[in-house]
Parts: structure tokens; C-alpha cells; sequence
């Protein structure tokens, strides 16, 4: 039975909330100021999440989707409200995170960093590989289910992707049996040199099966490299095969002026033009002049703030637990002619417990969404270094942990988010925490 609901505000998820009694309910799609028609289809004792059935008032931020199946994808939140209203409604969730969960009242708000591109800026994809009708297709799933929704045509991609995309789901789509079960496709692109790399995730495949599942790939334009990796932790290595690489397994961007290596088992960023906003931020706010300034990096991936740190003059230490993050960073290091740049594969909370008290001047981090350890937060209140810059794509982990730190005489400075993934409900935000 449907009911009529007036939208509150848009809280995380980008949801619409709305109130009815000691009832919340949450509504996709829901704006600010509108009032519409739901049908209530997850009840829970306090809460439920309903669909939208129809805008009775609808507020002025809405306008159409331009995508076809933005209503049954579930991987944007946003495509039906202007774009200027997207960073508010992202800046308003931050700043309720900052103050519900991390009872922070004093902190300063930039206006959020937008992206250049609202469209177009993924330079990372990946896609469920589903069958329909018999034929094989790149797909998301449908929000809150595991149900498919067809991906080809996505318009968060860039067009050179997009071409990579339609010749993959061109191949799959001929196929009535593919020679192992793929079960997920990554697409990865360099907008600085043009090519592309294939990642393909299978249960598990026979030297053979794994041979011809990857030369189906064979002759796309600038695809420089396709890895078939194993998601199985059982198979026998002499039956089946964990990694099987045609090509190079790597790709090169450009960050700054740097020319930085990504491997296909490192992380890669998605939209590179707002971490290159990010970078300059920070390195705006560290104002590095004095030489000797020593910096920590934590959670350091492929190693670029980093890097572009020490190109600007500080003493690095990088601290990364993927070891083959951390050979990306050494050879970007090597390739780019970086000095005063050291690396250290090792767990943060482990590498943290071997720091001197004030060892170092400056600690950058850029933690997994699940936030800092408790363990990661106590070693920091011993080494009481002066200052430390947070980078965080997840909100709600970022303000426990900043209630955790500044319960350890840190205070927040200032905080600037960055619309890393427009059109989602997603917000990547730098955080700089001095010590009293």
C-alpha cells in the first residue's frame, strides 16, 4: 500500500529521509522539500526503506536522468539532480557526519571541489559478467539485490573505455559457453598514453581454459595487457592456474609531472583529474620549504602524493602493506629520478609501533573505508607527531576516527571535500589535524 512522505533531507547513501511518527523511512530518489507516494518494501522495528511511486511536489534540483536504466542500477545515486545541488546535499552529509559521529562542532568547510567531468571521469570499471537470453553480457547489479542490469553504455566511463567495453561484450555476446566460468571484468585506461588493460576474475581455470578465455580478447585497439586472475583459495596449483598474464600487466599515468606505473594487483584510482586536485590541496596546505621536513606516508598505494611530496622537497616515508604497490612505487621513484623517497611494505599498525616519538613532522593517510584500527589510533597519540592530513572516502569511518584523534589533543584545522565520483552518493574528503 503506498503512503504520501515530505523528504526531509538527503542522508548517506543519498538517501531521502523522511519521518512519520518513530518511523524513518528511507527513500531513493527522495529530494529535500518534495512530497511524494512510496511503497514501503524493507520494514524494520524503527525504520524502512520504501521505492519512489510518484513526485507529487517536486523540488527544484530534480531533473531527467539522462541514463536508460538509472532507475534499476544500482551504482549512481544522483543523475536526476543538478549537478551544483549533488555537492551540496554531499557537503551536508559531511558536515552531519562531523557533527552526530564525530561531535566535532568547530571545524572549517570549504566549499566542496568539484569534478571537472560529471560524466565521462572513470578511468577504473567493473563489471559482473551475466547471461540473458542465452548470450553472455557486462553488467552491474540492481541496488540492494544481486539482480542484473546490463553496463555497456555506461555513461560514468570515458569514451575510449567505452569503445574497450563494447568490443568485450561484442565477444561475450557471440558466445553461447565461454571456456571457464568469468565470473567479473575490470577495465582499467591511461588517458596520458591512450591503452587500456583487461582484468578478468574466474573461479578457477585449466592452463588451457585460461588460454582461451584470454585470446578472446586478442586485437582489441589499445588494449596493452589482459590478466585472468583466480578468486578460488582451494584449487590445486597443479590443476589450476592462480594468474595468467598476456600482455603487460600494467598500465602508466601521469600525475603532476610524473609518469606513475599501476599494476593490475595494486589499486587504481578512478577519476585521476580529482585526485590531481586532491594532491595539490594538500601540497598547498603542507607549504613544504624546509628540506628536512620529514613526512609519513600511510596506506601510500602506488605511492603518488608521496612522490609528488618529495619531488617537492620533503624526506618520504612511504608505508604500504601490497608489496606489489610497492614495487610500482620503487620503479616510479626510479623512472622519475625521486631521491629522498623510501618505501616500506609493511602493515601500518606494525610499522607505526617501531616509530620514535617525533620521528617524523608530517603524516599523510589514506585509509581503506573501514577507517583506522583502534591500535593504528593509539600509536598515533604516542608519536604525537605535529601535523597530519586525512584523506577518507567514506564519511561516517572519518568522523569516529576524528572523534578518536581529537580525543588524543588533536584538533581539526579545516576539511575540504572533492566530488571524486560525481552522480553517486560518494565523497572523498582531506582532513588537516594539528597537535596542541
Amino acid at each position: 500500500m503506498s503512503q504520501s512522505l515530505t523528504i526531509e533531507r538527503v542522508v548517506a547513501g543519498g538517501w531521502g529521509l523522511s519521518r512519520s511518527g518513530s518511523i524513518v523511512t528511507f527513500v531513493r530518489g527522495g529530494l529535500p522539500g518534495e512530497v511524494v507516494t512510496v511503497i514501503p518494501n524493507e520494514r524494520h522495528s524503527d525504520y524502512e526503506f520504501a521505492t519512489l511511486h510518484e513526485v507529487r511536489v517536486a523540488s527544484p534540483h530534480r531533473i531527467q536522468a539522462p541514463c536508460s536504466v538509472y532507475e534499476d542500477c544500482g551504482s549512481c545515486q544522483f543523475q536526476h539532480v543538478r549537478y551544483e545541488a549533488q555537492l551540496q546535499y554531499k557537503q551536508g552529509v559531511l558536515e552531519e557526519a562531523f557533527s552526530r559521529i564525530g561531535r566535532i562542532e568547530q571545524a572549517i568547510f570549504n566549499d566542496p571541489v568539484p569534478s571537472p567531468l560529471p560524466y565521462e571521469y572513470r578511468r577504473r570499471v567493473r563489471f559482473r559478467v551475466f547471461q540473458h537470453h542465452g548470450t553472455f553480457h557486462l553488467g552491474f547489479v540492481r541496488e540492494r539485490s544481486h539482480n542484473p542490469v546490463k553496463g555497456v553504455g555506461c555513461l560514468l566511463v570515458s569514451k575510449p573505455m567505452g569503445k574497450v567495453i563494447e568490443n568485450i561484450e561484442g565477444q561475450l555476446a557471440r558466445l553461447r559457453r565461454l571456456p571457464a566460468f568469468l565470473s567479473h571484468v575490470e577495465i582499467r585506461s591511461s588517458d596520458a598514453f591512450g591503452t587500456h588493460l583487461i582484468l578478468c576474475t574466474v573461479p578457477r581455470a585449466s592452463q588451457n581454459q585460461a588460454r582461451e578465455l584470454l585470446a578472446l580478447f586478442e586485437g582489441i585497439p589499445a588494449v596493452v595487457g589482459c590478466v585472468l586472475t583466480s578468486s578460488s583459495t582451494t584449487a590445486s596449483q597443479k590443476r589450476h592456474l592462480r594468474r595468467v598474464v598476456r600482455g603487460e600487466p600494467h598500465l602508466f599515468e601521469r600525475f603532476q609531472d610524473m609518469v606513475i606505473r599501476v599494476s593490475d594487483r595494486s589499486f587504481m584510482q578512478a577519476n585521476w583529474t580529482v585526485y590531481s586536485l586532491i594532491f595539490q590541496t594538500l601540497a598547498d596546505w603542507m607549504n613544504v620549504r624546509d628540506r628536512q621536513t620529514c613526512v609519513l606516508e600511510l596506506y601510500a598505494g602506488v605511492g603518488c602524493v608521496g612522490l609528488g611530496l618529495a619531488r617537492n622537497g620533503a624526506l618520504v616515508t612511504e608505508v604500504e602493506e601490497n608489496p606489489y604497490a610497492v614495487a610500482d612505487a620503487k620503479q616510479s621513484a626510479s623512472q622519475n629520478h625521486i631521491g629522498r623517497y623510501r618505501t616500506r611494505a609493511a602493515k601500518v599498525e606494525d610499522f607505526l609501533e617501531t616509530v620514535a616519538d617525533d620521528e617524523y613532522d608530517v603524516i599523510v593517510m589514506d585509509p581503506p573505508r573501514t577507517g583506522l584500527s583502534r591500535r593504528c589510533v593509539e600509536s598515533l597519540e604516542r608519536i604525537r607527531t605535529p601535523h597530519v592530513f586525512y584523506l577518507s572516502c567514506d564519511a561516517s569511518s572519518l568522523a569516529r576516527d576524528l572523534n578518536r584523534l581529537c580525543a588524543t589533543r588533536y584538533h581539526v584545522r579545516r576539511v575540504q571535500a572533492f566530488d571524486m565520483f560525481p552522480q553517486t552518493a560518494h565523497i572523498e574528503t582531506l582532513v588537516e589535524l594539528v597537535r596542541a
